[in-house]
């Protein structure tokens, strides 16, 4: 089993577009204009030998959430990586299109939900998340990890949707205002800020662990961990399997 993760056209560097039954092969040319643009200048136009299209052996292994995510079949590998869960590929079968969440695991749907709703909130429902007591998210977090960590070296419980969750708080604080931020004089790049907004952060990102990876605590752990998120947004709206 193995997955193949588009993201926009800018990153898709293929021929045909994936959809079901479709031979696509690396398009090196795509490659080489994507990075034309994005340096403004001209590149060496031949290949190395190591570029291709990126396919993942298992889904959760996606380093950014993608806009849509299929599995794939007859890889056609420029270099084997024994090893390693992930190939550059000069072609592959596209088999079906599945769902994008599966890069956030088996509860991928759940953390999905958590995703969209930070991506949208507003001032009063950060205020109402700061609002609440978060006693016990830390060592539940702590916990959690621990646990994660005893047979995983690397990753997260969640794939990257904790880092995709970074990603579209920031989004939703800028389209509220440039209050919000400060800078961080070690790193020179301006951070997220305000004590509300990283409290409200803090509350999807517990959410997004107590939900997608439920197996790593118990219920009652789970339900402390994200019941600032579902007090507020009350349970997961996703679909009945």
């Amino acid at each position: 089993m193995s997955f193949f993760a588009l993201y926009d056209a800018e990153h898709f560097y293929g021929d045909p577009e994936p959809v079901a039954g479709a031979r696509v092969s690396f398009a090196p040319d795509k490659l080489f204009a994507a990075r034309e643009r994005r340096i403004g200048r001209r590149v060496d136009r031949q290949p190395v030998g190591d570029e291709g299209l990126v396919v993942n052996e298992i889904a959760i292994d996606v380093l950014v959430w993608p806009s849509s995510l299929w599995r794939v079949a007859d890889l056609e590998p420029t270099r084997p990586l024994p090893g390693h869960r992930w190939v550059r590929c000069r072609a592959f079968t596209v088999m079906k299109q599945v769902p994008a969440w599966l890069v956030a695991g088996p509860h991928g749907d759940v953390v999905e939900w958590v995703i969209t709703r930070t991506r949208t909130l507003t001032s009063a429902q950060v205020d109402a998340l700061a609002a609440l007591s978060d006693e016990g998210e830390k060592p539940l977090t702590r916990t959690l990890w621990a646990r994660w960590s005893r047979d995983h070296h690397t990753g997260s419980p969640v794939g990257c949707a904790l880092t995709t969750l970074n990603e579209v708080v920031t989004e939703a604080a800028h389209r509220v205002g440039p209050q919000l931020f400060g800078r961080d004089e070690e790193d020179e790049v301006e951070v997220l800020s305000d004590p509300a907004w990283l409290r409200a952060f803090g509350a999807a990102y517990a959410a997004a662990l107590a939900l997608g990876a439920p197996e790593l605590l118990t219920l009652q752990e789970n339900t402390l961990l994200a019941r600032r998120w579902t007090t507020v947004f009350g349970p997961p709206d996703v679909p009945e399997p």
